[in-house]
């Protein structure tokens, strides 16, 4: 957790349609990835094709945060079976028993409102969606927009170095590319007797046979009688 969080009056629970209440979990590594994966199964023609849709880490953190969400709601519809497993790896029930040996009720307890989630998050309100959304962003943006800075920073860094250096393309054998002579169509009728342009090329092999307990052969490579 950022050591500005505690100062930050972002809430850090969401109250669902049906009165259910979430806590919203940091955002870690799992929960990370997660996130990646709505932004580039749902909108990322729009970031290399869009101004609107650039996160400059450089920008101001406000409306770095603004259009993180705009990219993330816009990436719903391309990106369902991520979002929604990404909002239920943010949130855990409020209310929870835990810190301590929990008994036989305390279990019967945590069950039933992990279960109550569980049917509110499989598929949520657009309302709830989008608070979830809105909260992880406005919580989360800061660590975002700085980790973007230390990635920029290391790509720089591995493009001075030559680390990023383009690999060579694989160079295509001239003998792979088919010849125009052999592809010519011989629809064309001269008006008198033709002969098929398409005859195959034929490979000819050289026949060794083993050689005969006198040693000689026969040109055709069959042993002579004698």
């Amino acid at each position: 957790m950022s050591e500005l969080r505690a100062l930050d009056p972002v809430a850090d629970q969401v109250k669902l349609l049906d009165g259910t209440v979430v806590l919203i979990e940091d955002l870690k590594t799992r929960q990370f990835f997660k996130l990646l994966k709505i932004i580039t199964a749902g909108s990322l023609p729009l970031l290399t094709s869009s101004d609107l849709f650039d996160l400059n880490p450089d920008e101001d953190p406000a409306e770095f945060a603004k259009r993180l969400l705009a990219i993330l709601v816009l990436s719903i519809p391309d990106a369902e079976n991520e979002t929604i497993a990404f909002l239920r790896s943010m949130v855990k029930p409020a209310g929870l028993i835990e810190g301590r040996a929990l008994n036989k009720q305390d279990n019967e307890r945590n069950n039933e409102l992990t279960a109550r989630v569980d049917q509110a998050m499989a598929n949520p309100e657009l309302d709830d969606t989008v608070s979830i959304l809105e909260v992880v962003v406005r919580r989360e943006a800061n660590d975002i927009q700085a980790l973007g800075k230390r990635l920029g920073s290391m790509f720089k860094l591995a493009a001075k170095t030559g680390q990023l250096s383009p690999s060579p393309s694989a160079s295509i054998s001239p003998s792979s590319v088919p010849s125009a002579e052999h592809s010519t169509s011989s629809s064309l009728n001269t008006g008198g007797p033709t002969t098929s342009s398409t005859t195959s090329a034929s490979v000819v092999f050289d026949s060794v046979s083993p050689p005969s307990e006198s040693g000689g052969t026969t040109s055709s490579g069959v042993p002579s009688s004698s």
